[in-house]
């Protein structure tokens, strides 16, 4: 049986040439692709792939976040993130909310074929480049710790309705899901969600997440 792919890039002409390349490989069947993460959410919803090539930059819901949701909704959908991105604090970020595999864009075709199917066996990939990376990093200090006192003040920043979506950013819920439930717009959520990432000096919604989590806000 074929294995189900599912392409989210917010560049169509990445998106054509990863169809480009896979489009003859008898294992695999491409069943979509999306521009963002939200869309890519809303196309699952009645039948998931087995593998998604998940960039991380992108409008409206980035890769982070959609992995975030997706992984809470179908955590059999199995992610590698396909991106420009050689950072370390991207790829800890990945693999640590269920990434399975981790690529740079300039990938070769076999490398890609690998991937996916080393992934599909349920196994994690990582491609040489990034491999390099997260072994360096393992021998240098961890330079983005913050000392507690200075997290404390972070915190004691954050009002109540800010704490507040950032309890149900937790449970999963999308800004729109939260604008519905507390009767305010999609806009003052996106505010709200701002000011969080500002106010604990992160700078997406996994890391967000992550020191909420550390401090015992959620």
């Amino acid at each position: 049986m074929a294995i189900k792919l599912f392409v989210v890039d917010d560049h169509p002409i990445f998106i054509d040439g990863i169809l480009g390349l896979l489009k003859d490989t008898p294992d695999f069947e491409i069943m979509g692709t999306a521009n963002n993460g939200q869309e890519f959410l809303d196309k699952i919803k009645n039948n998931q792939p087995d593998i998604v090539l998940m960039d991380i930059n992108m409008p409206i819901m980035d890769g982070i976040q959609a992995t975030i949701e997706l992984k809470t909704k179908f955590p059999k959908v199995k992610v590698i993130a396909l991106t420009m991105f050689n950072d370390i604090r991207f790829i800890k970020e990945m693999l640590e909310i269920g990434a399975k595999g981790y690529v740079l864009k300039n990938i070769l075709k076999d490398e890609l074929i690998k991937a996916i199917l080393t992934v599909a066996e349920g196994k994690p990939f990582l491609d040489s480049a990034v491999q390099e990376k997260v072994i360096s990093s393992m021998s240098s200090s961890d330079d983005e710790d913050i000392d507690d006192k200075e997290t404390d003040e972070m915190v004691q920043n954050i009002t109540s309705r800010e704490l507040e979506i950032l309890q149900l950013i937790a449970l999963g819920l999308t800004s729109q899901d939260i604008s519905q439930k507390l009767f305010i717009s999609k806009n003052t959520v996106e505010t709200h969600r701002k000011n969080l990432l500002a106010k604990l000096n992160v700078k997406n919604t996994a890391s967000l997440l992550k020191f909420a989590y550390k401090k015992g806000l959620v």
